[in-house]
Order: C-alpha cells, then sequence, then structure tokens
C-alpha cells in the first residue's frame, strides 16, 4: 500500500471509521449508510480520489438519460464533486490535490458534505422528473 493511502487509512481510523484496506484498490469506509472510497493512486502521490459509487442504479434507456440530464445539472451547481453514470449506476466523486495525507484527512468532512449534497440535488432532479412523467398522461386524459 502507498505510504500516501496508509496515512490517510491511519487516519481515518483515529477518526473513529473503521477502514477496509486493500492494496491493490484502496480504501473503503462506511459513512451515513453509504460505502465510500479512497482508491489508490500509486502514480501521483498528491492526488487523492474520494468516490462514492453505486447511489442511484439506472434501470432504463430513458433513466439513464434523465440521469445524465440530472448529472449535469448538479455538475454545474455542486462545489467540488463531479457525478457520472458507470455500468448502469450513477457514482459521485470529489478530485483533490494535498502535498500530505493529513491534508486530505483534515478536508475529508467537507468533501462528504458536499458528495451528500450532490447526492440530495440529484435525487431532487431525477424524482422531480419521474413525477413530471407520471403527472404527463393525466395531463392528456
Amino acid at each position: 500500500m502507498p505510504e500516501g493511502l496508509a496515512a490517510v487509512r491511519d487516519a481515518l481510523g483515529a477518526l473513529g471509521f473503521a477502514v477496509q484496506a486493500d492494496a491493490e484498490s484502496g480504501l473503503t469506509f462506511m459513512f451515513e449508510g453509504g460505502q465510500y472510497y479512497v482508491p489508490a493512486q500509486e502514480d501521483d502521490a498528491a492526488f487523492y480520489h474520494l468516490l462514492f459509487p453505486n447511489f442511484w442504479p439506472l434501470e432504463s434507456d430513458e433513466e439513464y438519460g434523465q440521469a445524465l440530464f440530472a448529472c449535469d445539472a448538479v455538475n454545474r451547481e455542486a462545489k467540488l464533486v463531479k457525478l457520472h453514470t458507470v455500468d448502469g449506476d450513477v457514482w459521485a466523486g470529489v478530485e483533490a490535490l494535498h502535498a500530505q495525507p493529513q491534508g486530505f484527512v483534515e478536508a475529508l468532512p467537507r468533501y462528504l458534505t458536499f458528495v451528500q449534497e450532490a447526492v440530495r440535488a440529484f435525487r431532487d432532479v431525477m424524482l422531480a422528473a419521474q413525477e413530471a412523467e407520471e403527472a404527463e398522461p393525466a395531463q392528456d386524459a
């Protein structure tokens, strides 16, 4: 495991997170009912990536299109967070540069808050689109 990732693991553990570590894939930990990842970045010790994968499954091509619209809407407004689709699911992530692992750990509470805000905004856009879709047939009748 890269030295910086081991330092992040130790610092997260000191903050009370139950961290699972894998030398190839990185770190995983639970927060507010969701599983988060900090992937290993062996080629760039200053680059940190916090991922919240699979928070919204995409069950149809139509929903995929709605998700792209929602991701675009949220990405325009969200601080630091990028939403994107991966293999039929929607993921959220924060990419950041920190000279030392401790800088990433110190910023982690804000990053987690930003991710949660972006996920809520995405859900709001998706639910509004679904409600509008359900209301359409009633208007046509």
